[in-house]
């Protein structure tokens, strides 16, 4: 035992001897910022000590540039520290345009950014929107409901209660809204079709005026509007210098670099969790990350595209090519039914709604090929910018595939071996600790 783990024992003996037998107290977790493919998962600190705040419970730990700048792994590290072969990585730069750039364990073990200058994301922007309203779900969770357009801010709301007006269904609920689902009839399983809202105008921008209402019960703490709260919040909490956006308009309007957007899939394939402080619920990405309606769209969660297998519609629902299909996992949830839609399964048909590791990919799409690609199993991120027409987040899979594969510990250069065990969801070398999907709806 180290002399710190030593420490750690006392002290938390001494407080349980303080404290009495009624005080819960668990074991201090450790700090934030484990090195590189080796993360370790924090644990419950003390709570209830005298005088103390008590503190949040475990967390999974990852690494990530906090506030700084990207700093690139040094080449001859990238193996080592990446588990990814640089080479390889390299002689793909000339398929990417407009640059690329990937991380993974929160580094940025290659970059093809060039000039990295700032440019409109498109419908990438829609990941973001997302991404921005979970924050302001988190950022209210302290406020109680006390009539219209009070309290939390929860996907599992009205959307009324947030809106003084809406164009599209009154029973509509957030969730609805943020699925792309708001517009039918009847929202009733089985009965809705999903309609991509390109521009933002048939539903998704109401988004915005609920954020605003949201976080106008604390503007003081939460900001003057969705604006200035994505800037305080997300932007500069997450070091996005790059970053502006006109948060009225969730279906565009992003401008941002590729290490900005990087950040933000980083964000999200550590589940909420930036620099040791977790900016929004876990289970917000979650829902961003997994479909929130099967009987609509098997392929979309929260604004976010997802690896389907069937039953998607759209640009992006099979992951943007076959090859991808076949050597990644299907996004299914880890037990059914789940909210908000009660899905009783997958709505895979004949296809097998188990799976071992619940790690399916997903993505943000913007036209003309923006894309933020993640891989929570992997604990990988992919970015590019106009990257149309060459395979999508598909062909940015398959050009880190092999480089990954190269370096894997189990598999060590045997692609076919790893696609059967990653491809079904049998292989999740980097899952920190399980992921456990929100509790199914009861209302």
């Amino acid at each position: 035992m180290s002399t710190l783990e030593l420490r750690i024992v006392l002290m938390a003996a001494s407080l349980v001897a303080c404290a009495g037998d009624d005080t819960n107290v668990e074991m201090p977790g450790a700090g934030a910022g484990a090195g590189a493919g080796g993360s370790t998962a924090g644990s419950t600190a003390v709570a209830g000590a005298a005088g103390a705040e008590p503190l949040p419970p475990a967390e999974a730990t990852w690494n990530d540039p906090g506030t700084m700048p990207w700093v690139p792994v040094p080449d001859d590290r990238v193996a080592t520290e990446c588990k990814l072969d640089k080479a390889m990585l390299a002689s793909h730069d000339g398929m990417f345009p407009s640059g690329w750039a990937v991380v993974r364990y929160g580094k940025l073990c290659h970059d093809g950014s060039g000039s990295d200058s700032p440019t409109e994301a498109y419908s990438a922007t829609k990941t973001l929107g997302g991404l921005v309203t979970g924050i302001a779900s988190y950022e209210t969770r302290m406020l109680t409901k006390a009539g219209p357009r009070t309290g939390q801010l929860l996907d599992t709301d009205l959307a009324s209660h947030w809106l003084t007006s809406q164009s599209y269904n009154d029973e509509a609920l957030v969730a609805h809204v943020l699925g792309m689902v708001a517009h039918n009839d009847d929202l009733s399983w089985g009965n809705k079709t999903y309609m991509y809202d390109t521009i933002g105008n048939v539903q998704i921008n109401s988004l915005a005026l609920m954020v605003n209402a949201a976080i106008s019960q604390d503007a003081s703490r939460l900001g003057a509007n969705i604006e200035a709260f994505t800037k305080k919040f997300l932007f500069d909490a997450l070091g996005m210098t790059g970053s502006t956006w006109t948060g009225t308009v969730y279906a565009y309007t992003w401008s941002t670099t590729l290490h900005d957007m990087a950040r933000v899939g980083t964000l999200m394939v550590h589940r909420g969790m930036w620099s040791g402080r977790r900016v929004l619920d876990e289970s917000w990405i979650y829902k961003m990350t997994h479909p929130s309606f099967e009987d609509a769209n098997t392929g979309y969660g929260y604004l976010t595209w997802l690896n389907a297998r069937v039953g998607s519609t759209g640009p992006g629902g099979d992951f943007s090519g076959t090859a991808a299909a076949t050597c990644a996992p299907a996004v299914l949830w880890s037990e059914y039914p789940h909210p908000v839609s009660n899905a009783p399964d997958c709505n895979y048909g004949q296809e097998s709604c188990e799976q071992e590791f619940d790690v399916g990919p997903w993505s943000a799409q913007g036209a003309g090929g923006q894309f933020i690609v993640g891989h929570p199993g992997l604990d990988l991120v992919i970015v590019a910018k106009n990257f149309a027409s060459m395979g999508g987040p598909g062909g940015m899979w398959n050009a880190v595939r092999p480089a990954l594969v190269a370096h894997d510990p189990k598999f060590m250069g045997d692609e076919a071996a790893f696609c059967d065990a990653y491809g079904n969801g049998r292989y999740a070398p980097d899952l920190q600790t399980p992921i456990e999907a929100p509790a199914a709806m009861t209302r």
